[in-house]
């Protein structure tokens, strides 16, 4: 299954949004992203100097037994 994007956040909020998706058995990854490089505001984020993400999701492949 492709990975597929399901939040851009900053730092503050990144472990909630982790932990949820893993906790609903997803494999999740972070890509690090610029202001610029983000079509939603993200003024607030900027001004409390956080790192923004791009969050990935995927449900986990079942084990082969």
């Amino acid at each position: 299954m492709d990975w597929k994007e399901v939040a851009i956040d900053g730092e503050a909020h990144l472990k909630r949004v982790v932990d949820t998706y893993e906790e609903l058995d997803f494999e999740v990854r972070l890509e690090e992203v610029k202001p610029e490089e983000v079509e939603q505001c993200t003024q607030c984020l900027q001004e409390k100097g956080e790192k923004i993400y791009r969050v990935y999701a995927r449900r986990k492949p079942e084990s082969q037994e």
